[in-house]
């Protein structure tokens, strides 16, 4: 019998290509996935038509329970800070078939800007020799709370979990959403002020990953987990992986995507604007932490279990921001 697979967040970024990636590999397997509307479910059925799909959200705690029971595989990648559907999702798995429960988070808790804004950072968080440090973060670190809970009530529950931790995310998806955040949102800053900008030296460095590597990730813990024996991935409290293709300054990107922009058309020059912090935050309220803080991570243990990226690098890919 072909394995069940329930997919939380299809129509994002990120969801919306796993989706399509799992079918483009398994088109075997039955997939089914939770959307708000039933204007996204025709969007989606009008590009997968053989997945099933359900109309409900996070807070739909017993649509979350159900289909969670059915599954042999939970992959959710809606809302990662969202406690209670964590809690429905692995409640159902753990009143179903006992399956596997894969969870999208962020590397946000890797944020850095300990020597300034716009200067670079030499701590890298390793995923081998930072584990313990990682999933033992305290509060305000980024989704501290969600992350614990997943290995907390995933080993109360006896459940198999995976917390998967991208960087940046880029590139073009094959979701009915194509645009990330980070990219375009310096992209739209640009335009909107008429040339590009960085703060400070931007010599600060960001880890990254391209979406379809992401989700090619996400296809191989699915077929992991399918494994009844021979597995390498480990799970539970071992069971978090940075997923990331490449490291890159972050002035190396904006010189990158300013000269794009002014071959283009978009923007008349592609000198870049030096900016305070205060500058900064006058053209985007976040844009010291999106523009200006290192987010350095290695995904040692992918790499130990053979994975490499496949993807153009950032630099390479820029011209898709404008597609």
């Amino acid at each position: 019998m072909a394995p069940h697979i329930f997919i939380t967040g299809i129509t994002g970024y990120i969801g919306g290509q796993t989706l399509a990636s799992i079918i483009s590999k398994h088109p075997e397997y039955n997939i089914t996935g939770l959307v708000r509307k039933d204007k996204q479910k025709q969007q989606l059925l009008a590009k997968h038509p053989s997945i099933e799909i359900i109309i409900g959200d996070l807070d739909s705690n017993e649509i979350l329970i159900e289909q969670s029971k059915k599954a042999d595989i939970v992959v959710h990648t809606a809302d990662s800070d969202h406690l209670g559907a964590i809690t429905s999702l692995l409640t159902g798995l753990s009143s179903g078939k006992k399956g596997v429960y894969l969870h999208l988070s962020g590397a946000a808790s890797a944020f850095d800007h300990s020597n300034g804004y716009g200067k670079l950072s030499p701590k890298i968080w390793d995923d081998i020799k930072d584990l313990a440090t990682i999933t033992t973060f305290e509060e305000p670190v980024f989704h501290v709370k969600s992350d614990q809970l997943v290995l907390s009530l995933g080993r109360e529950l006896s459940i198999k979990t995976a917390l998967l931790v991208p960087p940046v995310v880029y590139g073009n998806s094959d979701s009915i959403k194509d645009r990330s955040i980070t990219l375009p949102l310096l992209v739209d800053a640009a335009k909107a002020r008429g040339k590009m900008f960085q703060v400070g030296e931007a010599k600060h460095s960001m880890s990254a990953v391209h979406v379809k590597d992401l989700a090619d990730v996400f296809v191989y813990f699915v077929e992991e987990a399918l494994k009844s024996e021979g597995s390498k991935v480990e799970w539970g409290d071992n069971g978090v992986y940075y997923v990331e293709g490449r490291e890159y300054v972050f002035a190396d990107v904006v010189d990158a995507i300013a000269k794009e922009m002014c071959r283009r058309g978009v923007i008349e020059t592609a000198e870049v604007d030096v900016l305070s912090e205060e500058e900064a935050l006058g053209v985007h309220p976040w844009a010291l932490i999106l523009f200006a803080t290192n987010m350095r991570t290695r995904a040692s243990r992918l790499r130990g279990l053979g994975w490499l990226p496949k993807q153009p690098g950032v630099l390479e890919a820029v011209s898709g921001l404008f597609v």
